[in-house]
């Protein structure tokens, strides 16, 4: 496999291909899996860095490290066979995105009142844009309002929606909010959100970010997560919230249950429902592998 580029190897497949692969990753046992180091993080001023590891039922490994300062952040993704042989090394910041907008696609639906949605989103960066075209194919969604609180960013983001200059009023009529920051002090307040909208978080991946109001995730009827374990090194949006005692780990419902589905996430019209996505590692790993068998 040597001199394959895997990022562009991943670019190349289909978005049929990669929704199949998302699915399945999200929808294997938990027990597919070998019982994995926890997330390693290394902090120093203001600099960051996180290494999350999985393995697959075949036995290859991926190595994802995410590295950043006060405003930026990078991450590479290394694959590793079963004999512990690398195969591919890849810049990740475009994979990690495809992976958790097409996981937020997947899980959208199952949140959702049965009408048509507007969509309410924070953060017009490459996330925040993927995000909207994801979920504006996967859903019939009549509008789309959108605000980034740097006037720049959010001008990338013009033809996708409209254009809005301050938060509440981006998200106060959604029925789905969408946050894709990097904040470091919640970008999404609860008395901003309607009775019975759905948020999916996707911003705020490692310590000292938070997107989300503690009071969100204290009043949400559902919360759900594509990665609890992960998220309890990492998600701080949940951290904080556990450890002030308006949440419990156990409340913190695995994607896999809601994508099965084993449980409902809405039950009534006016629930609140939350989903946190934080580790794109396995789905990047079956993208890589997928893209290197090309």
């Amino acid at each position: 496999m040597a001199g394959v580029d895997v990022e562009k190897a991943i670019a190349k497949l289909k978005p049929a291909r990669v929704r199949e692969l998302t699915l399945a990753v999200l929808l294997a046992e938990p027990d597919d899996f070998e019982d994995l180091p926890a997330p390693q993080v290394m902090l120093r001023n203001d600099g960051w860095t996180g290494v999350t590891t999985t393995i697959d039922g075949d036995g290859y490994r991926a190595v994802l490290i995410t590295a950043g300062g006060r405003r930026t952040a990078s991450r590479s993704c290394t694959v590793i066979d079963p004999e512990g042989v690398v195969i591919g090394s890849f810049a990740a910041d475009s994979a990690a995105r495809i992976a958790a907008v097409t996981a937020a696609a997947l899980v959208a639906p199952r949140m959702l009142r049965d009408e048509p949605v507007t969509l309410g989103v924070l953060g017009a960066g490459p996330l925040g844009r993927l995000a909207i075209q994801a979920l504006t194919e996967a859903l019939p969604i009549e509008r789309v309002l959108i605000h980034d609180p740097d006037p720049l960013v959010a001008a990338e983001a013009v033809d996708l929606g409209r254009l809005v200059g301050d938060a509440p009023t981006a998200v106060r009529d959604a029925s789905l909010i969408v946050t894709a920051t990097n904040a470091r002090d919640p970008a999404l307040r609860a008395d901003w959100v309607a009775p019975g909208a759905a948020i999916i978080a996707l911003g705020a991946d490692r310590q000292g970010r938070r997107e989300l109001d503690y009071r969100i995730l204290a009043e949400a009827a559902f919360v759900t997560c594509d990665a609890p374990a992960i998220a309890r090194v990492i998600a701080d949006d949940l951290r904080d919230c556990v450890l002030e005692g308006h949440l419990e780990w156990q409340e913190v419902t695995p994607i896999r249950d809601v994508l099965m589905p084993v449980v409902d996430a809405r039950v009534t019209g006016d629930d609140l429902v939350v989903a946190k996505l934080i580790d794109p590692t396995p789905v990047l790993l079956a993208l890589a592998r997928a893209g290197l068998r090309r």
